[in-house]
């Protein structure tokens, strides 16, 4: 006897079919996004832990990147120091020479030389910022002239602009460091220096040549004034190094923090493509299952025998 299909078989098979479209339409837009869901309904509980990790990854790789372009400028303001390290040194030197020659010889070049040292590394720039600038960055930190025109001034007073405050960055919370002394308290006392020489010359003889008494007496003053000097502005370099090496070490801390937030989001956002493409195989088998058998219920339909 030929058996009448029901309500209940039609609405069963009706189900099945609508249930086997939807779960392949989710394992099709999953295996085409990689994502669990397109936003956060779909993540249900875990949409809040989602939230906090991206947040927390956001933060860290905006810190990161400040962090970055900062080991950068450290880069150029190492290079500074060391200009003006060089310098200092090197003038020393001279003066030390002059005085075991007890000759001038090449003396005046070298002051020359070692002003316009410190003048260069006292107005280097990164990024059109002068590094050591302060907050006001973009003015040159001393307005540039010759050792004879300073040496004309009362003072050098004139020639530092007021670059505001020392900037600062924070590089980890609760961690807040300024990223460079001004210039003028870095680079003053020796530029000073430098121009009370030439002060002293104008006043007195040129450092030329064979020194007397005078000459001697005076350049063994200017000896022992730039060995703190000098003490200073290594200590300076030193102290910028060791801030640039704790910003690479906090920004590779950074990084490390940001694969691991990654990974936390990653969990929770990225499907597992061989757990779609089972699901899918599974829905499709579904689907087709439950098309053969609404199309055989259809033939079982009562209609068919009512008509």
């Amino acid at each position: 006897m030929t058996r009448i299909s029901s309500y209940n078989n039609f609405m069963s098979g009706t189900s099945g079919i609508l249930d086997g479209q939807t779960k392949m339409a989710k394992a099709q837009d999953q295996a085409s996004s990689q994502k669990v869901a397109s936003d956060l309904k779909g993540y249900g509980t875990d949409a809040k832990r989602l939230i906090n990790a991206k947040n927390m990854s956001d933060k860290l790789q905006t810190r990161t990147d400040e962090l970055k372009a900062i080991e950068a400028r450290a880069s150029v303001e190492a290079t500074a120091f060391t200009q003006f390290t060089d310098a200092v040194d090197s003038l020393r030197q001279s003066i030390n020479g002059a005085l075991a020659n007890q000759n001038g010889a090449g003396f005046g070049p070298a002051l020359e030389s070692a002003l316009q040292a410190a003048i260069s590394a006292a107005n280097v720039e990164f990024a059109g910022q002068n590094i050591f600038g302060g907050t006001r960055a973009y003015d040159e930190p001393f307005v540039n002239a010759d050792l004879n025109t300073l040496a004309g001034q009362v003072t050098t007073d004139a020639n530092w602009i007021d670059t505001g405050e020392n900037r600062a960055i924070t590089i980890d919370d609760g961690r807040t460091v300024e990223l460079s002394k001004s210039a003028k308290e870095i680079f003053r006392p020796f530029i000073d220096m430098v121009v009370n020489i030439r002060k002293w010359e104008n006043s007195n003889t040129a450092l030329t040549g064979r020194l007397n008494a005078a000459q001697i007496a005076f350049l063994q003053t200017q000896s022992a004034a730039i060995a703190p000097i000098q003490q200073v502005a290594l200590e300076d370099e030193a102290k910028a190094g060791i801030l640039a090496a704790e910003i690479t070490n906090i920004r590779d801390m950074n990084e490390t923090k940001i694969a691991a937030f990654d990974n936390i989001v990653g969990d929770i956002q990225n499907v597992d493509l061989a757990e779609v493409a089972a699901r899918l195989s599974a829905a499709q088998t579904q689907y087709q299952a439950s098309a053969a058998i609404f199309s055989q219920l259809k033939d079982l339909n009562l209609l068919m025998y009512l008509r």
